[in-house]
């Protein structure tokens, strides 16, 4: 029974995750981040750890792709999908297996900087606050293009340091 339960609430997880990433590309220009709870700040905090994050703005998704030299590869997507299931267990409070689906979608396309980004999230949940750093700085090197979310992990790293 209890295997049953762990499998249908991962199974829910994910195809909550995939229906997010499905709706982000039905929509016009998006608003990067979302502005939403994220239930990831919460396990920071209680690392120690608060981040508020910074207004949203529109950005050029156009703009950002062009400048993302992983925009639109098979390897973005498909790390982008492990990116969204790992997202799906720091929801469920699973900071672990979170962490193992944001390394993994690093080492599917280590140009995402996404999954450099949630890593780091990870990593501040687990209170692993001194690997956080680095994949925190991996992940500000790689978002460039996309300035909200660069700033979100320059606020995060200013916070650790």
């Amino acid at each position: 029974m209890v295997d049953l339960l762990r499998t249908s609430g991962f199974a829910l997880a994910v195809l909550l995750a995939l229906a997010a990433c499905s709706r982000g590309r039905e929509e016009g220009p998006r608003t990067e981040p979302e502005a939403r709870a994220d239930p990831a700040a919460t396990s920071g905090e209680e690392a120690g750890v608060t981040v508020e994050p910074p207004a949203p703005r529109e950005i050029s998704t156009d703009t950002a792709h062009a400048s993302d030299p992983g925009a639109g590869t098979p390897s973005r997507e498909s790390s982008q999908r492990v990116v969204e299931e790992g997202k799906g267990f720091m929801i469920a409070g699973r900071t672990s297996e979170a962490a193992g689906r944001f390394e993994t979608a690093s080492r599917i396309d280590p140009t995402n900087g996404f999954a450099w980004y949630w890593l780091g999230r990870a990593r501040i949940a687990a209170g692993d606050r001194s690997g956080a750093v680095g994949v925190l700085e991996k992940a500000e090197s790689l978002l460039g293009p996309y300035p909200d979310w660069r700033d979100r992990t320059r606020a995060l790293l200013a916070q650790l340091r």
